[in-house]
């Protein structure tokens, strides 16, 4: 059975049963479900293997402060694929879903679609004093919500934003990018860091390929109208925007092709040779290591209309079936609390979503052996303060849609064909599962 069928097939099961009603604790206090509340055991499940301390830390804070609630990290052991929204699906489908889970980016509209997700507002709004969610940023706040009601909090997740060789930069005699920085411009730097002795195979390279969401929206467009039920991104302000892309690879030369990019000596940041890349703050996990180079990260380019970081989030929920929702709320609300996120980001590579927390000495002053300044933590909440950042429209076929989208978005480093068709072939792809 494929996964859509497979969602579909338990909608009915789950409209009779948790969602029809919330528990008569929703509005309990925390100290109240630790006092009186049964001895409880909870399931967390992420993505992820045992040793994922993002996860497993916020747990060994939680458990000695609620004896009585006590819960068990369950990584999936999938890693960040679609397996592991197979195997979601299936535990959900056969009534065995973990109480609280984290749902990937690109099919948090899907679950909350078929009623995957116990609703949040009851217990948002009588808790409100121990929730803060106005301490979160709004982008964040708004990614947990599929048709006005709440079915996730975030616990994490920046804006997508440039990552900077400054050695590169510097032996070039450029300046650094700064929020002035446009399209125009990031193409003249890439033009003036790339290096192809007599025109041949590239030495050095300008820059990674651009998220094309953030190229989208930064030219006016979109992929597809809020209501889902049409196709945008066969429009104008989407053609140009990927029209640019294209030439970046096979005009100007200044994006890895095929074959450079199948290099990673060149098209590895990590490496060396290419002068930006493009990434959340998450990818410090990985850039922390560099020692070879000083980097920094910036702001995105300005687009024609705008500047819009493509924002990542950390859907975090509560199963719709879980036989123990107040303890699970309990739960899910310490993980999301500044507490439970202080002790997740611990390592330093990840993004808050609490305002709060980018405002702390432990994340303003983080710095790993060659990192240039403090840009690397302040660049990302900038960009949420400033309202550059955003999350995709949800759709309640979002995965399938995206699938259609990225596979054809992923040959602009090899394909020459034209934007136009390129999008049109998504469109014609995608008719048959726009919502009708």
């Amino acid at each position: 059975m494929n996964r859509r069928r497979y969602l579909h097939g338990f909608t009915v099961a789950l409209a009779a049963g948790p969602l029809a009603a919330c528990t008569q604790g929703a509005g309990s206090t925390d100290q109240q479900a630790s006092a009186n509340a049964a001895p409880v055991k909870l399931i967390f499940m992420s993505p992820g293997g045992p040793g994922d301390d993002d996860y497993r830390f916020p747990i060994e804070g939680f458990n000695p402060k609620y004896p009585k609630i006590q819960v068990e990290f369950s990584p999936a052991g999938t890693g960040y694929t679609p397996a592991y929204n197979d195997k979601l699906t299936s535990l959900i489908a056969g009534g065995t879903a973990p109480e609280v889970f984290k749902t990937q980016g690109g099919t948090f509209g899907q679950f909350a679609e078929v009623g995957a997700y116990r609703e949040l507002d009851s217990y948002i709004k009588k808790l409100s004093a121990d929730v803060k969610l106005n301490d979160i940023f709004a982008p964040h706040q708004e990614s947990g919500k599929y048709k006005g009601k709440t079915f996730s909090i975030s616990h994490n997740g920046a804006p997508t934003a440039m990552w900077i060789n400054v050695d590169l930069f510097q032996r070039a005699g450029l300046q650094l990018p700064t929020w002035n920085t446009t399209w125009e411009d990031l193409l003249k730097m890439g033009v003036a860091l790339t290096r192809r002795p007599g025109g041949g195979e590239a030495e050095q390279i300008g820059f990674a390929m651009p998220p094309y969401l953030s190229w989208i929206w930064g030219n006016g467009g979109d992929v597809y109208t809020a209501d889902g039920k049409k196709m945008l991104i066969d429009q104008p302000a989407a053609v140009e925007a990927i029209t640019w892309l294209q030439d970046a690879v096979h005009k100007h030369r200044v994006i890895p092709n095929k074959e450079e990019q199948a290099n990673a000596n060149l098209s590895n940041f990590i490496n060396g040779r290419i002068g930006m890349a493009f990434g959340a703050r998450g990818a410090l996990g990985n850039y922390r290591t560099i020692s070879g180079f000083a980097f920094d990260a910036a702001p995105l380019p300005k687009g024609p209309k705008a500047r819009v970081g493509t924002l990542g989030v950390g859907y975090t929920s509560i199963s719709a079936g879980a036989k123990s929702p107040d303890q699970a709320f309990t739960f899910l609300n310490y993980f999301c609390s500044a507490d439970g996120q202080r002790l997740a980001i611990s390592n330093g590579a990840a993004h808050p979503s609490r305002k709060s927390l980018t405002e702390e000495k432990w994340f303003k002053e983080f710095k790993t052996e060659r990192s240039f300044s403090d840009r690397i933590n302040t660049v990302f909440p900038e960009t949420l303060n400033r309202n550059e950042a955003r999350v995709r429209a949800l759709h309640p076929r979002e995965a399938d849609v995206f699938r259609v989208v990225d596979m054809h978005m992923g040959t602009l480093n090899t394909s020459t064909k034209p934007a136009r068709e390129i999008v049109q072939a998504i469109v014609a792809e995608t008719s048959s599962i726009m919502v009708k």
